[in-house]
């Protein structure tokens, strides 16, 4: 029933829109571009989606495109912001999930895949950035390995030959509930300096922000830190020929946790010692456990009432941990982007390669899961890895040719070498925590251990990285023929092809408390992708389309299996290598630009069926986890996206989709059943902006308010209570006035309501007795209120 009324009241507002529109323009006929919204409307949007630039028109495939404007006016600081406002996109941790795609019990499933002015790079950061474009569904051919969803392209500004230009924003905002403030700021440059030669655009950003979560046992409330300088050196060779040089430095770095847990553990363990000269460490230990009341959550059951209740954190945002988890990591990226216009006068030539080098270091606290926080336990975590591409494009240079093409090869290299220190986890120093730790369930003197594998009492276990390496070369070809029907408007064919062969291998070694191994694998896959589109374009504002596409994700091999994990039930899924999955995307769509551009929508149809499904398989045994092949999904849904100019200064965005995503056949080692919903999807969600420009005291300004909805999900398979999300729904509101040409202050103000709602909930364990796993718990932000102010001086 509640299925039939969202989508009898999604029906409704659509006919509303339409009717509406249709109102509008029957009672005026003005210039459309005389208005700050008009012109919202009436600009084509260009966007280079198959790597030529083309109108949303003419691209057989559904594509979202934000403008540098939008990004401003609805305050998107990240592409994550943007997400939620998608028809048929998930996000439950921030990774975008596009189509239902998710494909196992990870909220981070990797089936979507971002590229940076070209470049493969996982960075999402929005300041200074042109546009976003949102491909939807698989983009095997041009796009390559990972893409089996879509992709997210982010291009940023460019630097200007002929434009001096300083330019920076500042915000501060609050959420309620939540202590201290968050801020964010941005600087940058654009400098010519050498006239219609060479230029240079330098910018920066420098993000702090507050987290709800605080650890009642040390006082601490997680925050996070995001940091970027980027540069880029424009040189215009010539008429016909550029190349710009880039480098990007990207800091992160965070302290305790943006994520909940509400487990209500029931008892909590304790010790007692009793001083034995003759026992190692000096003590006898004997164990026992204190009753909490069946529903005080853990801060409680640990910490007891009192200080709690006078903290005046709200519960839901109380954590219990006995060490503070920390992640930093750095990245360094190198960029080389070329065009030549006119290669003989036969074909353009673009290239674009880039080298990156990216370090990570973390603390896991595993006091809880290893040792049930009677001593301290953690694992120190040192990755790092370089990565080397390089693309290169020839495409046809006559842009009004009927006929069109794009030949290319793709190289991409990932490798590690002796990250010796991978992992090392070490425990609590000192006689009691070396008799505890002995007489506990580890059953074995770690203290002696790490004197005697690693010259260090408190380090039990080490994972190395000896070797990780892996390699991917493809090329590919994509052509398109638009035939003249005459008065039917034009008939384009489209077919793609990529040819990819992957390379790959791993050595690893482990010693200590959990496992004593090597592990030397290495692999090698190569195949095809398909592409096929018809696209019938009776006018320059309407396109009918079909479309056949092909994806994929790279195999690769597993790391060591811990000699701990050999028994738990899942294990015997492992394989040292598991091979690339495929996706086959049916789609079918309609888009339409009407009323002189006041009314523009698309809307797509599409079938997915995927096979020999990449997944993560989680050892809950052991705390490890594994990639396996397993099973067989299909995924089938509509999605609608418009945008409509319903008087000359309101304008309205509604976008929504139906997915159903579901499981074809038994998977053991994700716990699914055929017949399963896939999880993190939610089968409806929908988005309704409204923006009004007016002039007041001569200034102009514009108000948005939007709501989104989003349908129930479950996050694991073999579903527990604590696993299901329920549908929830919140309203932003937002301003902005223009003080002068140089300068806009904006005020926006998210969950108006304070709506309570949860993005991601899901129990460690399986077992409903299981009461040391956390019950994970994330939060949509709190009503919060941001005050932004842009600046730009020529």
């Amino acid at each position: 029933m509640k299925k039939n009324i969202l989508a009898h009241s999604i029906q409704g507002v659509s006919a509303l829109m339409v009717a509406c529109t249709l109102n509008a323009h029957a009672q005026t006929d003005v210039d459309s571009t005389s208005s700050p919204a008009a012109s919202l409307i009436t600009e084509e949007v260009l966007v280079t989606a198959r790597r030529k630039e083309e109108t949303l028109i003419e691209i057989p495939m559904a594509v979202s495109s934000i403008s540098a404007t939008e990004i401003a006016d609805r305050n998107y600081t990240s592409a994550s912001d943007i997400y939620r406002t998608l028809a048929g996109a998930a996000s439950p941790r921030g990774q975008l999930i596009l189509r239902g795609l998710s494909g196992g019990n990870s909220s981070a499933p990797g089936t979507t895949t971002t590229f940076v002015d070209d470049i493969p790079y996982s960075f999402t950061n929005l300041s200074d950035v042109e546009r976003v474009e949102v491909l939807r569904g698989p983009q095997g051919t041009l796009y390559g390995s990972n893409a089996i969803g879509g992709t997210v392209r982010i291009i940023t500004k460019q630097p200007q030959l002929n434009e001096f230009e300083v330019f920076s924003n500042i915000q501060a905002s609050t959420e309620a509930d939540v202590d201290g403030v968050s801020s964010n700021g941005t600087l940058g440059v654009n400098i010519p300096l050498i006239e219609d030669k060479l230029a240079l655009r330098v910018s920066a950003n420098r993000e702090h922000e507050k987290l709800q979560m605080v650890n009642m046992n040390t006082g601490l409330q997680g925050s996070v830190d995001r940091g970027f300088v980027r540069a880029r050196l424009l040189w215009q060779i010539n008429e016909q020929m550029d190349m710009t040089f880039g480098y990007a430095r990207v800091n992160y770095s965070d302290r305790g946790t943006d994520t909940g847990d509400r487990s209500t553990p029931g008892y909590r363990y304790t010790y007692s010692l009793t001083e034995n000269t003759s026992a190692p460490y000096g003590y006898d230990v004997a164990f026992d456990t204190v009753d909490c009341d069946p529903a005080a959550e853990r801060p409680a059951c640990m910490g007891g009432n009192a200080p709690i209740s006078a903290s005046g954190v709200p519960a839901k945002y109380q954590i219990w941990e006995s060490i503070d988890g920390w992640y930093k990591s750095q990245s360094d990226l190198y960029t080389l982007n070329f065009n030549h216009d006119n290669l003989f006068d036969l074909a353009t030539l673009t290239y674009a390669g880039s080298y990156r080098k990216f370090d990570t270091q973390s603390l896991d606290n595993w006091s809880r899961l290893d040792a049930d926080d009677l001593f301290k336990t953690w694992i120190i975590n040192d990755d790092f890895y370089n990565e080397t591409t390089h693309e290169v494009r020839l495409q046809n240079i006559d842009a009004s040719s009927p006929l069109s093409w794009t030949v290319g090869m793709f190289y991409d290299k990932v490798e590690t070498d002796n990250a010796l220190n991978n992992q090392n986890q070490y425990h609590e120093a000192g006689d009691i925590a070396s008799a505890v730790a002995m007489n506990w369930w580890w059953g074995i003197d770690v203290t002696q251990l790490g004197i005697d594998t690693f010259g260090n009492p408190q380090n039990n276990w080490r994972n190395s990285v000896i070797k990780d390496r892996a390699e991917e070369l493809a090329y590919f070809a994509d052509v398109a023929y638009t035939f003249d029907i005459g008065a039917a408007g034009e008939l384009e064919l489209n077919a793609g092809v990529r040819h990819y062969e992957l390379e790959d291998e791993y050595h690893g070694e482990t010693m200590g408390l959990w496992s004593e191994n090597v592990t030397q694998t290495a692999g090698e896959e190569s195949g095809e992708r398909y592409k096929f589109s018809a696209s019938w374009r009776p006018t320059d504002t309407m396109s009918v389309y079909a479309l056949y596409s092909e994806g994929y994700r790279p195999g690769g091999n597993n790391g060591p299996l811990a000699g701990s994990c050999e028994n738990d039930p899942n294990a015997s899924q492992r394989k040292d290598r598991y091979t690339s999955d495929a996706i086959d995307n049916y789609e079918l769509g309609l888009k339409m630009s009407a009323m002189d551009g006041r009314v523009n929508f698309a809307t797509a149809v599409y079938q997915i069926d995927w096979t020999d499904i990449k997944t993560n398989v989680y050892m809950p045994t052991c705390g490890f986890s594994f990639t396996a092949n397993g099973g067989e999904a299909r995924s089938r849904g509509w999605e609608f996206e418009s945008t409509a100019l319903l008087t000359d200064s309101l304008k309205m965005t509604f976008n929504t989709s139906y997915t159903n995503s579901v499981v074809l056949e038994d998977n053991d080692a994700i716990s699914a059943e055929a017949g399963d919903d896939m999880t993190m999807v939610p089968e409806w969600n929908a988005y309704l902006a409204l923006d009004q420009s007016f002039t007041l005291f001569n200034k102009p300004m514009s108000v948005r308010g939007d709501y989104t909805y989003y349908g129930e999900y479950k996050t694991h398979f073999n579903v527990r209570d604590e696993d299901v999300v329920p549908a929830y729904s919140y309203f932003n509101l937002s301003g902005r006035v223009e003080l002068s040409d140089n300068l806009q202050l904006s005020a926006h103000l998210n969950n108006v309501f304070d709506k309570e709602a949860i993005s991601y909930k899901r129990a460690r364990s399986r077992s409903e007795s299981n009461t040391t796993a956390q019950q994970y718990i994330n939060y949509l932000s709190g009503r919060t209120l941001a005050i932004r102010l842009d600046m730009t001086f020529d």
